[in-house]
Parts: structure tokens; C-alpha cells; sequence
């Protein structure tokens, strides 16, 4: 196989990346709303720019901190917006968003027999870490922390087994929550030492008894892409004050075991490479490198498919844009870029220039989202 980080074609795309990031972002901007960021290029289904999708501002934030941006004239605007959606209680919601997920999350969940989540709860605590999250790359805690998280040891052993862990890739997406807003609560002193250490200790107690032999934490048989994805989501919440796992090696088996290509849209691809990226690191890139960098190889190859050269992003399926975003409908998915799949994609980059040496993308940061 032709190695993709040498030919001329794929050292032109990628040496070109940083200019086209910021081109494509411009295109994404309307400027009569500062901060403002379109989802998709020309598809979006939003009805009101004032009042609907914080999202693209919160993965324009996301973009431009792997950018290294730090221009108040340019981050500032977008932070401001973001922070006029936060709610009194300190959630961030798309009305939008909500209302139109309702619908899907309802038939969703009477397929599993499982009451539907008619409040959106699942879905507001999601989009608040990701505007959380947003923010603090950008050295910004919202004056209002979200406190409506269970802190004592039986409360969190409680939240956690009510999690279906047999569906890993939702539960782990909750387990990661839990520990991103104890780890918020604690620096922004609203528990003290004691109280962050045992809440934490609770939830990664749980975690190592629920851990299976090839390194994933589930119940029952779920897919190997639940698997990935719920592990993925797991470590994301461990990276947050950089814990350690158990059976790191095992997690490699599991992702080298299906290639990338078999994953199906930009956040099966940049999930397992986020599993492959925090393992490799805990073993000092000591385990199967060789085929770690085969695996990576590959992954760079195939992601150009989803990149569009002439406009600067990627898409989040191949050669389609995202038309849903938490289940609710809010674009055409048509044949263009989507600023999601191009933060994932980017993202995406950033660990595997870790994992292999891509003098190309020297000017990405990797970050912690």
C-alpha cells in the first residue's frame, strides 16, 4: 500500500489545511449575527439565527482552539453568543433541537421498551458539556455551573446502574458527564476535596467491575461499534483530570481488530482513533506500533474522502453533511461540508499526528472536549 503521508497529492491536502480551515469557517459566518456559525454550508434547517443553533458556535470555538486562534476579535463574538443561551439553571438548549427531537427520542425509545425521554434530559446535559467545554478551551467557566449532579457515592452508584449498559456508547456518553461536571464542580469550588475524591472514586469503581476482557464496559453482546464508541466515551470522562484504565492493551486488540473504514461516519472513525490515541499513550507507544501505524496510515487515507479541498471542511458522512444532530432534523445533508464533521475530522488529525508523524499538521493542538 502507497503510504499516504508521503504521496504528493495528500502532503498537498494537508499542508493546505490550515489555510482552507479558516476559509471555510468565513463561509460559515453570517455577519450580521456576530458569532454566529452555520451547521452545514448551504443546508441548514434553522428557522431563527438569533435564537437557534449554539452548536456551530460551540464547534467553531472547538475549531478555532485547535487552530490556536486566540483573537479576541474573533473569539470573543462567539462566546458571547454562546454564553445567551445558557439557561438560569446553567443548561445550554437549542430550542430548536429539543422540540424536533422529541418525536424521534420518543419512538426511539419505545423500540427498546424503555420510557422516552420526554423532558430531553439526556440530550440538555450533552449539549451543555459540549458548550462547557467549548468554553474552557477558551479560559471561560460560566458564572453558572450546572449543580444538578448527584455527588455522593450511592447517589452516583444509583445514576450509573440506571444507565442501559447493554447500548455502551449512549451509557458511557453519560458516565464521561458525570465526571466532566465533577471535575467542573471541584475546580470552580463547589465541593470541596473530600467530596470530589470519593464521588470520583464511586464512578471509577463502578467502571472496573463493569469491565470486560477485551478492555470495553458493557453488558450483555453488544456490537463491536458499540463497543468502540462506548469506550471511547468512557475514556473521554477519564481524560478530563487524565485517569488510567485497566486492560489498555486489550482496547488496542479491539480497535486494530476493525479497520477504520468499516466505521461508518465521523464519529465512529474519530472515536476509535481517540481509543487507539489514550492507549498507545499509557503504554509509552509501546504495543503493536506496527500495525498502530498501518492502522493510522490507512485512517489518513480514507478520511480524505470526506474532505472537501476546494471548500476547506469535511463531511460528516462521506460526500453527505449531517442532517441530524441529537436526532432532531436540522439539514439536507446534502454533498458539501458540515462544521461537525469537520471538528470531529480535525480533531481526528490532532491525535493521529500523536500516533504517527504528519510534519504537515505540526500547527494543530490536540484538545480535551
Amino acid at each position: 500500500m502507497t503510504n499516504p503521508i508521503n504521496t504528493p497529492c495528500a502532503k498537498d491536502r494537508w499542508s493546505s489545511l490550515h489555510h482552507s480551515l479558516g476559509q471555510f469557517l468565513r463561509q460559515l459566518q453570517d455577519l450580521a449575527i456576530p458569532g454566529y456559525f452555520s451547521y452545514s454550508l448551504t443546508g441548514d434547517a434553522f428557522t431563527d439565527k438569533q435564537k437557534q443553533n449554539p452548536v456551530g458556535s460551540i464547534f467553531a470555538l472547538k475549531l478555532y482552539a485547535m487552530l490556536g486562534e486566540r483573537k479576541a476579535s474573533i473569539i470573543q463574538p462567539i462566546i458571547d453568543r454562546l454564553l445567551s443561551f445558557q439557561c438560569p439553571n446553567g443548561t445550554f438548549v437549542d430550542p430548536f433541537v429539543l422540540h424536533r427531537r422529541r418525536l424521534y427520542s420518543t419512538l426511539s425509545h419505545l423500540k427498546r421498551r424503555q420510557w422516552p425521554d420526554f423532558s430531553g434530559t439526556q440530550y440538555i446535559r450533552a449539549e451543555t458539556r459540549q458548550a462547557y467545554s467549548a468554553l474552557l478551551l477558551h479560559d471561560v467557566t460560566p458564572h453558572i455551573v450546572l449543580e444538578d449532579v448527584p455527588t455522593r457515592p450511592d447517589e452516583i452508584r444509583r445514576f450509573l446502574s440506571n444507565l442501559d449498559w447493554s447500548h455502551p456508547w449512549g451509557a458511557g456518553g453519560h458516565f464521561s458527564h458525570l465526571l466532566f461536571f465533577l471535575s467542573l464542580l471541584h475546580t470552580s469550588r463547589r465541593i470541596n476535596e473530600p467530596t470530589f475524591q470519593q464521588a470520583r472514586m464511586a464512578a471509577t469503581s463502578f467502571l472496573n467491575d463493569l469491565q470486560r476482557d477485551d478492555g470495553a464496559w458493557y453488558i450483555g453482546s453488544p456490537s463491536p461499534r458499540q463497543k468502540i464508541n462506548g469506550a471511547m466515551k468512557v475514556i473521554s470522562g477519564l481524560v478530563v483530570d487524565d485517569l488510567p484504565c485497566n486492560r489498555t492493551d486489550k482496547l488496542i486488540d479491539l480497535c486494530l481488530s476493525h479497520p477504520a473504514n468499516s466505521m461508518s461516519d465521523a464519529c465512529d472513525q474519530i472515536n476509535q482513533i481517540f481509543v487507539l490515541r489514550y492507549c498507545d499513550r499509557l503504554l509509552d507507544h509501546t504495543y503493536r506500533r506496527g500495525d498502530t501505524t498501518s492502522f493510522c496510515k490507512k485512517a489518513l487515507e480514507d478520511w480524505q474522502e470526506y474532505y472537501y479541498p476546494n471548500l476547506g471542511g469535511f463531511s460528516f458522512y462521506k460526500h453527505r453533511a449531517n442532517d441530524r444532530y441529537y436526532g432532531a432534523k436540522i439539514s439536507r445533508g446534502l454533498d458539501e461540508p458540515d462544521i461537525h464533521g469537520t471538528v470531529l475530522f480535525v480533531w481526528g488529525l490532532s491525535m493521529l499526528k500523536e500516533l504517527i508523524p504528519i510534519p504537515e499538521l505540526v500547527f494543530l493542538h490536540e484538545i480535551k472536549t
